[in-house]
């Protein structure tokens, strides 16, 4: 009898000291996109190309098409995104499309929204991996994620993060990690107010030539892959 009374005594201690265990960072609510979402489900789906999603620096990349002549891209950034936006949401902004070619940019939202740099990590990766999992032909192109002026208390995260995403993708044959970030940043590693827009968060149309001067080659060299195989 004592010692039956001294499991249950231990199972309740045991569930106190879960229940008063720190929770992991609660996420945005995936369904603030709904209308978003709802917008591109009812458009046809753009098989067989190369998909762009992610946060709004995708979503405004309005030049997208005439950057990237010859290649048949296709914008589904959603403003305010983060990567458990894109798990939610794979089936209408990616998988549907069938893409040869995933391009991805997320993770500053992830910080801003007070994740910590692992939890950043283990939704962008998760959302990779589901891709990969359900589209094991699709390439994918990692591009880093930015620094911004606006804030300048995050960029050591932004660089733990990037490492981590770079790491990670190092030794896999179907990811790239690009770095698209450096060039933001002059030689002291301060970011480069011309490349960004009067937020100081998004970047500039200078920022996005540069962007895309550094994709160009890389989505070309990804795209004659995605055929040869």
């Amino acid at each position: 009898m004592k010692f039956a009374k001294a499991i249950l005594i231990a199972l309740i201690l045991s569930s106190a000291a879960c229940s008063n265990a720190d929770p992991s960072t609660p996420r945005p609510k995936p369904e603030r996109f709904a209308n978003e979402i709802a917008v591109f489900a009812r458009q046809q789906p753009q098989k067989g190309g190369i998909v762009f999603t992610g946060s709004s620096s995708i979503r405004e990349w309005d030049t997208l098409k005439e950057d990237f002549p010859g290649l048949p891209v296709l914008n589904r950034g959603f403003g305010g995104s983060v990567a458990n936006d894109l798990i939610v949401h794979v089936d209408t902004v990616v998988l549907r499309h069938e893409p040869k070619v995933l391009v991805t940019y997320t993770g500053s939202n992830d910080l801003t929204a007070n994740l910590t740099v692992q939890e950043a990590f283990e939704d962008y990766t998760k959302f990779l991996d589901l891709v990969r999992e359900r589209s094991p032909k699709t390439r994918v192109v990692v591009t880093s994620v930015k620094i911004a002026i606006k804030h300048r208390s995050q960029i050591h995260e932004v660089h733990e993060l990037n490492q981590k995403l770079a790491e990670w993708a190092h030794d896999k044959n179907w990811v790239r990690y690009v770095d698209t970030t450096s060039y933001l940043a002059d030689a002291k590693g301060k970011p480069i107010r011309d490349y960004y827009a009067d937020d100081l968060i998004h970047l500039s149309p200078a920022g996005y030539v540069r962007w895309k001067e550094i994709l160009t080659p890389v989505l070309q060299e990804e795209w004659a892959k995605a055929h040869a195989a």
